[in-house]
């Protein structure tokens, strides 16, 4: 479970929606589901806390629903820019909830930057630069932008064979930090490792840095 449960807001239940709803669902949180189509608020009854058929291009209509109150709002409202937008704006004039929204295009995605809104994504664009670095860097687990292309990736301890993290100095040779070891033959990974670990052939390493020194590390 999460440390602090949070209530969140999904507007637009469809797949990207409800994928997003349900699995915060999953992770303990609380979420309120809005969609002006039937079958979608229908398909999300059993998943969801609460559900509602309502259109979320109404002020009133949110703030009849609370939006306010809750610690994020999600907008997915499809293709529509200009729907997007508006509801985006409905939710920045609640003045409570932090803001997430999927955005069509690159383009909508500056002007959700321009409004300030606390994070806007484009979910294909997102996964293709992903999958471009993933098949750069074999192993890497997850690419964050935002901070200058840091990377978090797995590595298959070979040539480091008998070296500890001093011997190495990751961090000033590469400015990469080592985030995690799982020793061969075992299934958790040691978190923080302590600098005069010992590391052994087959040993799985998770580190962490900027994406284009990963490929400089012969591990």
């Amino acid at each position: 479970m999460p440390e602090k449960k949070l209530e969140i807001g999904i507007i637009g239940l469809g797949k990207f929606g409800l994928r997003m709803a349900t699995t915060l669902v999953s992770l303990g949180h609380t979420v309120v589901g809005i969609d002006m189509s039937e079958a979608r608020v229908q398909l999300a009854e059993e998943a969801l806390n609460s559900v509602y058929k309502a259109d979320a291009t109404n002020i009133s209509v949110l703030r009849s629903l609370h939006m306010q109150d809750l610690d994020w709002v999600v907008i997915s409202v499809g293709q529509s820019v200009e729907q997007s937008l508006n509801v985006t704006l409905n939710v920045q004039e609640l003045g409570g909830p932090k803001i997430l929204v999927k955005a069509s295009n690159e383009e909508h995605r500056k002007i959700l930057q321009r409004l300030h809104v606390d994070r806007a994504l484009v979910p294909e664009t997102d996964a293709a630069v992903m999958a471009a670095h993933q098949l750069t860097y074999p192993g890497m687990l997850d690419l964050i932008p935002k901070y200058g292309g840091i990377a978090i990736q797995e590595l298959r301890v070979e040539q480091w064979d008998g070296k500890t993290l001093v011997d190495l100095n990751l961090m000033q040779r590469f400015n990469v930090m080592v985030m995690g070891i799982r020793p061969v033959g075992e299934h958790s990974f040691i978190f923080v490792p302590p600098a005069r670990t010992v590391l052994h052939s087959g040993d799985t390493l998770v580190v962490a840095g900027r994406a284009d020194s990963m490929g400089d590390l012969q591990p």
